[in-house]
């Protein structure tokens, strides 16, 4: 089941709370807010050829799991809301039939199929399918995976009534920050939706804040590390270029633990100069804007 951007602004959904516990690969809690609140545009996946191709393998994917294990299932179109927080919902894919049971449906890449080996599910997927056990009051979930066309899987989740406890609770807090129009905590990996939260710039330098003295220690802190990175990598250059004058022309060298080769290897590069003498490299030249962090030495300071 597909839903558009503006129908998930309204609500948390299970795909929604491991980026609210700061637990998905590929989401932060401070850019699913800024979805949330409309500040950044998400792309609409329903025309997504991938998504479309999930959607319509679903049927088979709950077909194969009824096959495999002799459970009936189900569709079952119902939302699903908390007793007691109505902005918290569930949409499953299939019920099994007759048991106090769901099963969820994936499909994935052949990639991916290191991420369901053993007992393991991609952690995003657990706390999925414990959001749908928790709002729905079962307490069995299946997970079922598709894996590339070619391998076919499913897994039992247990529902955990601690874990969904926590999971309660930030999503109750992260709602409040989309509710006040506030932000959550920033991640290391939230500087790309930093900038689309703030593309441009105006001119005015902030001065005389009250955090001056944590900036300060920040910025002196980042600056030894940089140093130290420098200072690493000069170190990893000579390093290299040593090992480079014992191969010298050879394929490499072996020892008990490593083998260090250096071997040759051929990379393809478009000739700007030529484009520029031919007079047609403007016509290819694309333009794009950043904003860059840099850092300087008040010159105010004596």
């Amino acid at each position: 089941m597909v839903f558009t951007t503006e129908e998930r602004q309204l609500y948390i959904g299970g795909s929604d709370i491991s980026a609210i516990m700061g637990l998905n690969r590929w989401k932060t809690p401070l850019k699913l807010w800024a979805e949330k609140t409309g500040k950044i545009e998400k792309p609409d996946l329903s025309n997504i050829e991938a998504v479309e191709l999930g959607t319509e393998l679903e049927d088979f994917v709950a077909q194969k799991f009824s096959n495999k294990t002799g459970l009936a299932v189900r569709r079952q179109g119902k939302q699903y809301v908390h007793k007691d927080y109505d902005f918290m919902v569930a949409h499953i894919d299939r019920l099994i039939v007759n048991s106090d049971a769901l099963l969820e449906c994936k499909t994935c890449s052949l990639w991916k199929k290191d991420e369901w080996g053993g007992d393991d599910i991609p952690q995003e997927y657990i706390l999925q399918v414990m959001w749908y056990l928790g709002i729905t009051g079962r307490k069995t979930g299946y997970i079922a995976v598709l894996i590339g066309g070619q391998s076919f899987k499913y897994k039992q989740i247990e529902f955990d009534a601690e874990l969904f406890a926590q999971m309660i609770e930030a999503a109750k807090e992260f709602w409040k920050c989309v509710q006040d129009d506030t932000p959550p905590g920033i991640l290391p990996s939230d500087s790309d939706t930093l900038l689309e939260l703030y593309p441009d710039h105006s001119e005015m330098i902030l001065e005389n804040l009250e955090s001056e003295q944590d900036i300060e220690e920040r910025v002196a802190y980042l600056q030894e590390l940089k140093m130290h990175i420098k200072e690493q990598q000069e170190e990893q250059k000579k390093i290299e270029t040593e090992l480079k004058n014992i191969i010298k022309e050879n394929l490499g060298v072996k020892t008990a633990s490593y083998v260090v080769t250096w071997k040759k290897q051929t990379s393809k590069r478009v000739d700007t100069q030529r484009l520029k003498d031919d007079g047609i490299y403007e016509q290819y030249l694309t333009e794009s804007s950043t904003r860059v962090l840099r850092i300087t030495k008040n010159k105010g300071v004596a």
